[in-house]
């Protein structure tokens, strides 16, 4: 898994928490002085939640999607 730095996270990122990847959170603020990012997302039943993680604790949305994908095989007859 790649490590990140502060400002790799930019406002408008995708992320996931590297605790729980079923979560895709977006980057709404960032705080230089404490290195902590500000993620918004929407639960199940729809209601819009905030909280704020250390950069550490981030994934970034795209990287992990690519390194997660499904494989797929192709085979011929």
């Amino acid at each position: 898994m790649r490590n990140y730095k502060f400002e790799d996270f930019e406002i408008g990122n995708s992320v996931y928490h590297k605790s729980n990847t079923k979560i895709k959170m977006i980057v709404v603020g960032k705080e230089p002085e404490t290195f902590e990012i500000k993620c918004r997302w929407v639960d199940k039943d729809g209601n819009r939640l905030e909280d704020t993680y250390l950069f550490a604790e981030l994934i970034k949305s795209d990287d992990y999607d690519h390194d997660n994908r499904p494989t797929i095989r192709i085979t011929s007859i």
